[in-house]
């Protein structure tokens, strides 16, 4: 029986609970300081062999980036209680590059790894169970016997995908950067998507069938519609806005010239009417 253990249940750690619980060959229990229903912060590290820490990691208020103090506060309170066991700190949370390498530095003796995800929040439990890959970043001082961490996580997310379900191990900081360039290059598709639509209607051209055309090449992909989903145009909800203003500002602050992803945040913001991500619960922080 693997014991699975969630810190922080929003709609990924739910997602994450749900998953797993779906399997006989697991038994999943959580916490959450917000929350009633759950088990004790020390009940659930005491049981579970598998701890995922699936907390907030919110934008500052001043969109200067994105405040990792949260997720560096909950590992804070596992590791005194894990350090020298068996057990893995498996990071849920979307996190800047180099966090969870920061943490096991800071952290010798206890076991870590970063395991994204890439959920929608429509359709997160579903998503949880039908991933396109999945990928388990591995703390670098195990790499040379991921046995020891990396097969464990694959053998424990065998119990819940299917046989063929592709895995990709790499280090912690690489799978961290996984999860921003999947999402940003996304909401870029989206922006440029916007300024066609925009184009077509000014040149008289029918958008819907040259999207239809274009979607048709599959190294372009589909997801071209114009207004979104929602009626609006841009892009909104919480991570995509999230995750732009948290890589732009690590990128300012490593200087790392990132122009072409500011000219699409900027552009966002310029058409965008609703900016829904500035309503939503625990979103932003004025920590700095």
């Amino acid at each position: 029986m693997n014991t699975v253990g969630i810190i922080g249940y929003g709609f990924v750690g739910q997602a994450t609970a749900k998953g797993f619980a779906s399997s006989k060959e697991n038994e999943v229990i959580w916490f959450d300081k917000f929350k009633e229903g759950g088990s004790t912060f020390d009940e659930v590290i005491e049981k579970s062999e598998f701890i995922f820490v699936s907390v907030p990691t919110p934008m500052f208020s001043d969109y200067s980036g994105m405040d990792m103090s949260i997720v560096e506060e909950v590992v804070e309170n596992i590791a005194e209680k894990v350090s020298g066991t068996t057990k893995i700190i498996i990071i849920k949370s979307t996190s800047l590059p180099g966090t969870t390498a920061k943490m096991a530095k800071r952290y010798p003796k206890v076991n870590f790894a970063m395991n994204p995800e890439f959920l929608t929040q429509e359709k997160a439990n579903e998503d949880f169970l039908n991933p396109t890959r999945t990928v388990l970043g591995i703390n670098e001082k195990h790499m040379r016997s991921s046995s020891a961490i990396g097969d464990r996580l694959k053998q424990l997310y065998e119990t819940i995908l299917p046989e063929d379900q592709p895995y990709y191990i790499m280090d912690t900081t690489s799978a961290e950067l996984t999860k921003y360039m999947s999402n940003l290059m996304l909401a870029s598709k989206i922006l440029l998507a916007n300024e066609f639509f925009f184009l077509s209607q000014k040149v008289g051209a029918d958008y819907d069938k040259v999207r239809k055309a274009v979607e048709a090449d599959k190294r372009i992909g589909i997801f071209l519609r114009v207004p979104g989903w929602d009626g609006d145009f841009g892009f909104g909800k919480a991570c995509f806005p999230k995750d732009m203003i948290g890589i732009l500002g690590f990128a300012k602050k490593n200087k790392v010239d990132m122009s072409a992803l500011q000219a699409i945040w900027d552009k966002n913001i310029k058409i965008r009417k609703n900016r829904d991500w500035e309503h939503m619960p625990q979103a932003f922080t004025s920590k700095k």
